[in-house]
Order: structure tokens, then C-alpha cells, then sequence
């Protein structure tokens, strides 16, 4: 059975229409373009960005199936991304990439980057290899299609771009080799 390449972040439901509007058609063309070569999403509801997830578990994954516009990805029950109560996926990958990249501030007015470690908002996406191990944070502001390279070269089997590619492709050495 071939292993599979995930894209997880944690979404919300009423925060900030430009953040859904950045991130969902982008999340939706790489998982239609990649899903066949093993890539998929695992979306994780969270309310711990100022109640923006108010509806059950159920009411958000139906929510984001309807934004997407597909329903064949897991998006899994409400969560917690911070805190005491962070769920065991999100601290294995905030241990692993304690950095949301690029390591800039938001033009949004969004803290990034956050305490060290901790999900900075609603849309942080984590790129997780084909052996589990997470390879790439990317800010909740960070468009998805801007992953692709990366996302390409980590179904390659090859680790993603260096850190100061990530939102500058057009820097010397950011050009992927496929």
C-alpha cells in the first residue's frame, strides 16, 4: 500500500472571509491535481481563534465540505491546537516545526509569527511526509498554491525547498529540481 502525503491544517467557519477565500480554492486545485499521486488533506476544526468555530464538529465539516466544493478528505472533529488540551497531532507536529514559514508579520494584522511553537491562528498548514514526519509550516496567511513546489519535490521523495524560499521562489537556488 503506498503511503500517503498530507497537507493538515486547522480551518474555521466564520473568521475573516479572506482567509477562507486564500486558502480554499488553493487547498482544493492541489488536491484534485495530486490526490491520484497519494496527496490528500486531514482538516482539523478549531474555536480557539475567538470562537470561530461555533458549530459542532459536525456543522463545521459540513461547512467545509460545501467551501471546498468536495467532500473526500477526513475533516476531523473539533480540536484544540493550543493549550493544555492540544490534541496529540497538533503537538507532535508543533514539536517537530516549532515555526510557521515565511517568518514574516502579516500584512493582515495577524500575530506571526506566534509564540514559539504554538498555531498562530486559524489556516496554519503543516506538509507531513510520506513516513509521517512533518517537513514544512506554513503561516495562515501563506497561500497554498505558493506549496506546490514543495509538495511536488516531498512526492518526489526529496525534502521541500530551503526555509528562505518559502514565499521567495524567485531567489537564487529556490528553482526545484524535478
Amino acid at each position: 500500500m503506498r503511503s500517503t502525503l498530507i497537507l493538515v491544517l486547522d480551518i474555521a467557519e466564520t473568521w475573516w472571509v479572506m482567509l477562507q477565500n486564500s486558502n480554499y480554492p488553493s487547498l482544493k486545485t492541489l488536491y484534485q491535481k495530486y490526490k491520484d499521486q497519494g496527496f490528500t488533506l486531514l482538516a482539523f476544526s478549531c474555536n480557539q481563534f475567538g470562537g470561530q468555530a461555533p458549530r459542532s464538529s459536525q456543522g463545521e465539516r459540513e461547512f467545509a465540505y460545501k467551501k471546498f466544493g468536495i467532500d473526500e478528505f477526513p475533516v476531523m472533529d473539533k480540536i484544540d491546537v493550543n493549550g493544555e488540551k492540544v490534541h496529540p497531532v497538533y503537538k507532535l507536529l508543533r514539536d517537530a516545526l516549532p515555526n510557521s514559514l515565511p517568518n514574516t508579520f502579516s500584512p493582515f494584522g495577524i500575530p506571526l509569527p506566534g509564540e514559539k511553537g504554538k498555531i498562530e491562528w486559524n489556516y496554519v498548514k503543516f506538509l507531513v511526509d510520506r513516513d509521517g514526519k512533518p517537513v514544512r509550516r506554513y503561516t495562515s496567511t501563506f497561500d497554498p498554491i505558493k506549496a506546490e513546489d514543495d509538495l511536488r519535490l516531498v512526492l518526489a521523495g526529496k525534502p521541500p525547498r530551503p526555509e528562505k524560499c518559502v514565499g521567495k521562489p524567485e531567489q537564487a537556488g529556490c528553482k526545484p529540481d524535478l
